[in-house]
């Protein structure tokens, strides 16, 4: 009899490639013409079909919660996989590079603030101290953050996407995150300040740098118009290089950098090695150190900026004012027009103007690779962190 039930089920359960002969063959073969057998038959069958239910039953209801789970993920699944309303408008407000012509804005000067994507309560400080100065100027100043617009993580992306909506002074670059792409930042920067403003100097500056703007523009008229780079530099033995947290540069310069042949311009992790790299072709530079720049320790970690008044009175920026540090700053800054020196001579601070790139300590000592390659050097995606951390020390 089991032999006969066991036939009946091939009979019923086979692949569908089994034809609807094969199967009576197979039902005539079990012995189906005993009415016994197709009473017992039918009593497992029914009895099978009851014990799926029950299992169904407490699954679903005595522990809904995998269920619940398991439908969540899937449901986010479909969306990641499917859904890209939100990376299509990402691409879509990406930075493009045509020219404007003669529509483009004329200033004095172009902020350019770098920063990372995650960086909104370093944004949030700025706007609520220095950069107020830029609005309401615009025949002088305009400023702007750049931050990197591939954005992998869809929180992130979003939250982007609502502050550049929300305050309008953002530009996202064509590049992902990570530290072996400052100088990449830097030359799309210049490309797009290039084609869309007139400016006389460009000032690209991180976002934890606080500026004393209203002292910057007052004397920037009294400065040279040609052949300036200005900034803080490091004079080292053997070698002499501008940081690229505050670096400005006038227009000639950035023409000079972007007119370089394209098939032997050098890029560097770096954006302060590739800048000096393309300085070293360039003649007749007036290099600017101004002391009045306070470099490090950062600014957060010197106990005179957390109680300093007046900081514009000696100073034009300070680099470091994480957090409540820029708030203090702000104000107290007493930031406007102050008496304006000559520029120092550079020998005076510094003998040598040589750079070479393989003086660098290890962690610094990367190989510039030709920028049409679109280099890279696996130092990863993950967001740079600085000093504040005690990176880069």
């Amino acid at each position: 009899m089991w032999l006969d039930i066991a036939l009946f089920f091939r009979g019923f359960f086979v692949p569908s490639i089994v034809n609807a002969t094969e199967r009576y063959n197979i039902a005539r073969l079990s012995g189906l013409n005993n009415p016994m057998t197709l009473i017992i038959v039918a009593i497992i069958f029914a009895s099978a079909l009851a014990w799926m239910a029950f299992v169904n039953f407490t699954t679903t209801w005595a522990n809904p919660i995998p269920i619940v789970i398991m439908v969540a993920v899937k449901n986010q699944t479909e969306i990641n996989d499917t859904d890209n309303s939100d990376i299509d408008e990402t691409l879509h407000q990406l930075i493009d590079f045509k020219d404007l012509g003669r529509n483009k804005r004329v200033v004095l000067l172009l902020i350019i603030v770098t920063t990372a994507p995650a960086r909104f309560e370093r944004r949030q400080a700025i706007r609520e101290t220095w950069w107020k100065h830029c609005s309401g100027n615009q025949a002088q100043v305009e400023c702007v953050f750049m931050t990197d617009g591939l954005i992998t993580d869809r929180i992130q992306r979003n939250l982007i996407l609502n502050e550049k909506d929300k305050y309008k002074d953002i530009n996202l670059q064509p590049l992902k995150g990570g530290r072996g792409r400052f100088g990449f930042r830097f030359l799309n920067q210049i490309k797009w300040a290039a084609a869309k403003f007139n400016f006389q100097y460009l000032l690209r500056i991180d976002d934890d740098y606080f500026l004393c703007s209203k002292r910057l523009l007052s004397e920037l008229p009294l400065r040279p118009k040609q052949n300036l780079v200005w900034g803080f530099f490091h004079c080292k033995i053997g070698i002499t290089w501008l940081d690229e947290a505050f670096m400005i540069f006038s227009e000639d310069i950035i023409q000079k950098f972007l007119a370089q042949n394209e098939s032997s311009m050098l890029c560097h992790p770096h954006a302060d090695q590739q800048v000096m790299l393309w300085l070293s072709s360039i003649p007749n530079k007036t290099y600017f150190h101004d002391a009045r720049l306070h470099h490090e320790p950062p600014a957060s970690h010197v106990p005179r900026f957390s109680h300093i008044s007046n900081v514009c009175d000696s100073h034009l920026g300070a680099h470091g004012a994480y957090g409540k540090t820029m708030y203090h700053l702000g104000l107290r800054a007493n930031d406007n027009a102050k008496g304006v020196s000559a520029i120092p001579d550079f020998v005076k601070y510094c003998e040598n103007t040589t750079f070479d790139h393989r003086v660098f300590s290890r962690e610094w000592r990367f190989r510039p690779k030709p920028c049409k390659d679109n280099p890279t050097w696996n130092l990863g995606d993950e967001m740079w962190f600085g000093k504040e951390v005690g990176q880069g020390n």
